[in-house]
């Protein structure tokens, strides 16, 4: 017989400079982890809901369009909109009312939304994000520009809570879930 062993850590653990860096600058990390505290859930992202010592309940699963996930024993949760952490304390209030004495759940996001390209690219459309994508990663992604393509005027349309808002880009520039990368047509 095996002995199974929990540590729980009650200091978190340094980050690596390149996820510092992410995190300080508003980014996700890296795909299967715990985003940033500011991270919103949202349609199209692919959770893991993981309740320690109940198998049966772990389970991964897709934020579906209304904002919803479906769970054993709960049922459907709107979560659209809340952190990983307001998700994590919804989902171990459920529990602890009346199926687990001290439920234990983390949540990791396994698959981020889409982000989009279009415009003056070679193959427009929405892409899975990456942790560290960039302009100039996501148009490479997207086939690279084509030939009227004008890279001096790129713009990303991004959600800032209910209002979209459009940036000048430069190539350096981080993309985030569900943003828009447009790039124009060159005036020559």
């Amino acid at each position: 017989m095996g002995l199974i062993v929990s540590i729980t850590l009650l200091y978190p653990m340094p980050l690596p400079a390149a996820s510092r860096a992410n995190q300080d600058s508003g980014q996700s990390p890296v795909q299967g982890s715990t985003p940033n505290p500011g991270y919103r859930l949202a349609p199209n992202d692919v959770i893991k809901v993981q309740v320690f010592g109940e198998e049966a309940l772990t389970t991964e699963t897709r934020v579906s369009g209304d904002g919803k996930i479906a769970l054993p024993l709960l049922g459907v949760l709107e979560i659209k909109g809340l952190t990983v952490k307001e998700t994590e304390e919804l989902i171990t209030s459920r529990l602890a009312d009346g199926f687990l004495k001290h439920p234990r759940v983390s949540i990791y996001i396994t698959r981020y939304r889409n982000f989009f390209v279009s415009g003056e690219v070679k193959t427009p459309g929405g892409y899975t994000y990456e942790e560290g994508l960039t302009v100039l990663k996501a148009v490479t992604l997207a086939g690279g520009f084509t030939d009227k393509a004008s890279t001096g005027r790129i713009k990303i349309k991004r959600l800032k809570g209910k209002d979209e808002e459009t940036i000048r880009a430069n190539l350096e520039d981080p993309v985030l879930p569900d943003d828009i990368i447009v790039v124009p047509q060159s005036f020559f």
